[in-house]
């Protein structure tokens, strides 16, 4: 339920309008005037004029598919979690079920490599036991209720999660699931590079049962029938594009009706059997679940068992002996991202336990690293962004009064959390030891399903955060209609305490204003001041917007990052618009407060202008594969950092003004093509 953004850093140019008090005493610019390209007109290619010198100084580490300014700030936050790790496992007598011994113990269990490779699948073998011991369709469903217990799926999801249309309560959702490939898209391409991909998948399954005991020829005969069960799953599925609308994904169902209508699942005897009682439920993709219903009975049982051992490995590849994540790498690191080399063990490791024990490792953090007066900073810069959007709000043309007061009172009612939550996560009831990797993650597995489920009809904690502090990222909820900045995040570039104000705002302004953004999107906009889905537009309004939000979807296809690859401009709409209004609030808060006294200045050449535009470019300082991309353009509602830079700025007069472009330029969309919403 939560959407979530990321962001990166650059710089810039000489300002010919405006010109602005004198630099003396000048503040820190905030940013490295060597990362320029100056070959580049920035009306020509801004992203390109920002980040070209930082990107000829920065290649891609064999480890990684994409590295940036983002990257960056995460490989600084990751080494000082190491440290904090490092110092937490050597601490004896740690209090059983305290964050440090968890932490401390997931920790040491995850680097002891040789206990790992010794260990093997022992632990793991019960669990593929009783899927070699199906031996019909009715097995194969009372199978189902075990897996789940223990954190497997089915080819479709089920969890408990907030009620789009009532969010004080949990609801259960039912959703499409069941493929090994990122996107449903990756099965149904046939040009040469899907086709490539989908061998290379083929093989990988292939191997991977080879190294759980299959012989050879039996384990490729296994991988092609699983493709074609999982191409057949895909073939059913919803374009992410769509599944990403909540308005197509909320079909709220009586659950009698919902379980008779799919009698050869047995769905009542699932339920009751990981212990659900409920009188409604929300099914995501009823067309999806139908298409199962047919698929499931007429597939052979051994498929199914391979299918089923196959996904168990694959999910647990990380925690096995090397052999089977580097496997995993081979595939998913090497074809799918382009990635040369697999990260080393305590990257792999902390991966896992930010899957699960992120709030004790975000804890541990925010003890040592985040100072409290950041947190004050940005709860004014918010309040700066939210009076912004308000007057903005109130003068755009295309809106009636009523809609207005609507959206008004949503923004009003907007929560922010920053830093790190005001009540930590206790983890009642899971066990860490010090004795095994992959016994620790399997209970991590079983908490997290028990703690998912008992959620059930139970009231919504809006004090809950979703992301742990160290994270570098931010996000919005819709259901909570809450803007959530970690602590992670609030440092440079994206917040510089040492740099001056405009590069901040275009930096971290721009990313809170992205967030706020989000409220009113094409999916925000769908939800109400109380986090409900409920039309709150008027039917003349609402059509003004879908008009203004086609001109950015048709404006983002145009965009082709590879060659005849181009961005999905439905799947990234509601990224793009937040991209839009995020650094335009941004802009206006610092032009705000001016007006208020903040003094003008020319720092090294740039205007405030022209510097706002910077701390965003700044953020997006970035590099990555080709596969990367492609895989990007697949499965990410995020557009390339490219088009996050050039996209916005294109729409903007502001961006024209500030840097003296003309009509024809390629950073100035025409006036009939320009798109401002907010």
């Amino acid at each position: 339920m939560k959407k979530i953004t990321v962001f990166l850093l650059a710089l810039g140019f000489t300002a010919c309008q405006n010109p602005e008090k004198t630099e003396t005493e000048k503040p820190d610019l905030g940013f490295d005037l060597a990362n320029l390209d100056t070959t580049v007109d920035p009306c020509t290619d801004f992203f390109q004029y920002t980040a070209g010198g930082w990107i000829r100084k920065n290649p891609i580490p064999e480890t990684e598919s994409r590295w940036g300014s983002f990257n960056i700030l995460i490989e600084e936050n990751n080494a000082k979690v190491k440290g904090l790790l490092d110092s937490v496992r050597e601490v004896k007598d740690l209090r059983k079920g305290s964050y440090q011994q968890m932490v401390a113990d997931f920790y040491k269990t995850g680097m002891d490599s040789m206990a790992v490779e010794e260990e093997g699948l022992k632990l793991l073998q019960p669990m593929l036991d009783s899927i070699e011991s199906v031996s019909s369709f009715d097995d194969y469903l009372q199978l189902q209720v075990y897996l789940k217990k223990n954190g497997m799926g089915n080819p479709w999801r089920t969890v408990v999660d907030v009620d789009d249309k009532n969010s004080s309560v949990h609801i259960l959702k039912v959703s499409q699931g069941g493929l090994g490939l990122p996107d449903r898209d990756y099965y149904l391409k046939d040009d040469s590079l899907s086709l490539h991909i989908q061998e290379e998948y083929r093989k990988h399954v292939s191997r991977v049962l080879v190294l759980s005991g299959y012989p050879e020829t039996e384990a490729a005969s296994a991988a092609e029938a699983i493709y074609k069960l999982e191409y057949k799953l895909a073939e059913n599925a919803m374009k992410r594009s769509d599944a990403w609308d909540p308005a197509k994904t909320y079909h709220k169902m009586d659950a009698e009706e919902w379980t008779s209508s799919l009698p050869a699942l047995k769905l009542d005897r699932f339920y009751n059997g990981i212990g659900l009682e409920f009188d409604s439920l929300v099914v995501s993709q009823p067309d999806f679940m139908k298409a199962v219903h047919t698929i499931l009975p007429a597939t052979g049982i051994q498929t199914l068992k391979d299918y089923t051992r196959w996904h168990v490995l694959d999910k647990y590849a990380a925690v096995l002996p090397y052999n089977f994540a580097s496997q995993n790498f081979e595939f998913f690191g090497k074809t799918l991202w382009g990635s040369r080399k697999i990260k080393p063990r305590w990257k792999r490791v902390l991966s896992n336990i930010e899957d699960g024990l992120d709030e004790p490792l975000g804890h541990l953090f925010v003890d040592r690293y985040f100072p409290e007066s950041s947190k004050k900073d940005i709860e004014e810069m918010i309040e700066d962004m939210r009076d912004v959007y308000r007057e903005r709000i109130n003068n755009v043309s295309w809106m009636g009064e009523d809609t207005k007061k609507k959206a008004i009172e949503k923004l009003d009612a907007f929560k922010y959390k920053i830093g790190y939550p005001d009540k930590w996560k206790d983890f009642e009831g899971l066990e860490i030891g010090s004795e095994s990797y992959l016994a620790n993650t399997m209970a991590l597995d079983r908490y997290n399903v028990k703690d998912n489920l008992d959620r059930l009809n139970k009231p919504v904690d809006k004090d809950e955060w979703f992301m742990p502090p160290h994270l570098v990222n931010a996000y919005y909820s819709p259901s909570y209609n809450e803007v959530v900045f970690p602590a992670g995040i609030l440092q440079p570039p994206f917040y510089n305490t040492d740099a001056e104000a405009a590069i901040n705002y275009g930096g971290i302004g721009g990313v809170i204003g992205h967030e706020l953004t989000h409220g009113f999107d094409n999916n925000g906009s769908q939800y109400d001041a109380h986090g409900n889905l409920v039309n709150w537009w008027t039917q003349s309004d609402s059509t003004q917007f879908e008009e203004k939000t086609r001109k950015v979807q048709a404006q983002y296809s145009a965009y082709e990052p590879l060659l005849k690859t181009f961005i999905d401009g439905k799947l990234t709409l509601g990224e793009n618009i937040a991209d839009l209004g995020g650094l335009t609030l941004g802009y206006y808060a610092y032009q705000k407060s001016l007006e208020e006294g903040r003094e003008e200045m020319v720092i090294d050449g740039y205007t405030w202008q022209q510097r706002i535009f910077l701390g965003w470019a700044q953020v997006w300082q970035n590099n990555q594969t080709d596969a990367y991309l492609r895989n990007q353009v697949v499965t990410d509602p995020h557009s390339p950092a490219k088009f996050r830079v050039n996209g916005p700025m294109s729409n903007m007069p502001e961006f024209r003004e500030a840097w003296g472009c003309e009509p024809g330029d390629p950073m100035v969309l025409a006036d009939t093509a320009q798109v401002i919403i907010w």
